[in-house]
């Protein structure tokens, strides 16, 4: 178990100037797994900052090691697996963010969460544009996980599917259910 201390040099280091700075803390506080409330909060935070920069920074870190594109507040919010509505809430409104890796995260770190709501399932279907080789296969991924743990998500997955026939979004539908059934 990580100690006060170093928990709050990291809830310090949110708040940083660099922004590798604090997407590396934000990192580090979802690996040591220290789900107390100052640190979810902190992490929300960094979501709903009206600066675009440091939403990009809260939810991800630098793109420049593409491709494999490592994410910090929404990854750490996932990992930590702190089920309330605020946290969803924050995750939806990321999900529906102009800036196409934050939706990414955000899709992961609600799948790890574990919360199949109607909500959440709607929102995942609906970023599911066929278009972005990126996101669609972890939305796929998010609601595969979601379905192992609800009967509600493979009926709606069938029914986007069903809905999108002929549509160049009925590949993300697919890899959905395929993750679902297996």
């Amino acid at each position: 178990m990580a100690s006060d201390e170093v928990v709050n040099a990291l809830l310090q280091c949110l708040k940083d100037k660099n922004s590798s700075v604090r997407s590396s803390a934000a990192r580090a506080l979802g690996k040591l797994g220290v789900a107390s409330d100052e640190v979810v909060n902190a992490l929300l935070q960094c979501l709903k900052n009206e600066d675009s920069s440091v939403r990009k920074e809260a939810a991800t870190t630098t793109l420049r090691k593409f491709p494999v594109v490592g994410s910090s507040a929404a990854e750490a919010l996932g990992k930590l697996g702190v089920v309330s509505d605020e946290v969803v809430n924050a995750l939806l409104q990321v999900m529906a963010d102009d800036l196409w890796f934050l939706s990414f995260f955000a899709a992961e770190a609600l799948g790890e969460l574990g919360v199949a709501s109607d909500e959440v399932v709607d929102a995942l279907l609906q970023s599911m544009t066929g278009n972005d080789w990126w996101i669609d296969p972890r939305v796929a991924q998010a609601l595969g996980k979601l379905g192992k743990q609800s009967n509600t998500v493979l009926p709606a997955v069938v029914t986007w599917i069903e809905e999108h026939q002929d549509s160049e979004y009925q590949g993300s539908g697919i890899d959905a259910l395929w993750d679902l059934v297996q």
